[in-house]
């Protein structure tokens, strides 16, 4: 059953006249192609599994307690209190509680938010922490969290505030956020050991073959599909390329490139009405038998099948 919180905050939207979406991970709703929404973690229902998805916005989440497992696009993370997580639309991402207590702070926006103030939308949707290739997922300082959770707080209470000049002021706290959480960034890679070349190549691997996602029109067609177009896009012998991916992953190559399109395949089954045939040739499957045979061997059914269920 909703809580009494949950159901003023829906009830607030609801009278806002905006089309909602769900976040799924905390169990609340967000206007859909709308400005903002801001919410501690404790007072809504957080699922204990969010299974693989893009969402439409851009989220801070500021973890104060409870733990979990949380995947962006290919890096997986144990993620311990006290952390910050910045998430971009771009990315695939899961996340899997593994304690019951969860709590800290969501900030979650999309680019309506800057409709009336356009000179702050380059600077905090190009900020490094929201790029596909960043180093997302921040542990903090004891001091560092006490900090960004007096900035959540003064978010929190300027959302629920009704005074003029609301939205500035809104912007002004997200500002805030970032600088905060480029700090932490820089701070946590210092305390990091530097990359060895088989980490960097593999890194460089990881990134080259998220960005060839995602799908986002029929017309549109993955660039890259084997071993040997990487190896060459990244300069390196492809012996070399796979024994050092492997070494390192423990799977090949292959078997990364295979993993993605998989799951490539199942969000554009899942979130679009585009015919079998036209999602294998933006897969890169010249045949729709191809694909068909490609997705019985990785996921165990046809496609037409995983659709319907």
């Amino acid at each position: 059953m909703p809580t009494q919180k949950n159901q003023v905050y829906r009830a607030q939207l609801e009278q806002a006249g905006t089309d909602l979406f769900e976040d799924y991970a905390a169990g609340v709703k967000v206007p859909a192609r709308g400005s903002m929404v801001v919410h501690r973690r404790g007072e809504h229902i957080c699922r204990t599994y969010v299974a693989s998805a893009r969402r439409d916005y851009y989220k801070i989440s500021l973890i104060t307690a409870g733990t979990g497992i949380y995947t962006l696009g290919t890096q997986r993370y144990q993620v311990a209190p006290p952390t910050l997580i910045f998430t971009n639309p771009l990315e695939v991402k899961t996340w899997e509680g593994t304690s019951a207590e969860q709590d800290g702070y969501n900030c979650l926006f999309t680019e309506r938010l800057f409709e009336k103030h356009r000179h702050y939308r380059e600077e905090i949707l190009r900020h490094p922490l929201f790029q596909p290739d960043a180093q997302a997922v921040l542990p903090l300082s004891p001091e560092q969290a006490a900090c960004l959770q007096s900035i959540f707080e003064q978010l929190v209470r300027e959302y629920n505030n009704t005074a003029a000049f609301r939205q500035e002021a809104l912007l002004l706290y997200l500002q805030l956020l970032l600088l905060e959480g480029r700090r932490a960034g820089r701070q946590s890679e210092g305390r990091q050991p530097p990359f060895s070349a088989g980490q960097l190549l593999v890194q460089r691997f990881t990134s080259l073959l998220e960005k060839q996602f995602p799908i986002e029109s029929t017309r549109q067609q993955v660039p890259l599909r084997t071993a040997g177009e990487y190896a060459l896009a990244l300069n390196v012998h492809p012996n070399h390329l796979n024994a050092t991916v492997k070494q390192l992953t423990g799977r090949t190559v292959s078997e990364h490139i295979r993993h993605r399109l998989l799951l490539e395949a199942k969000l554009l089954l899942l979130h679009t009405d585009w015919h079998i045939g036209e999602i294998a040739r933006s897969l890169g499957f010249e045949e729709p038998a191809n694909f068909t045979h490609f997705f019985k061997s990785q996921a165990g059914q046809p496609p037409h099948v995983f659709r319907t269920l």
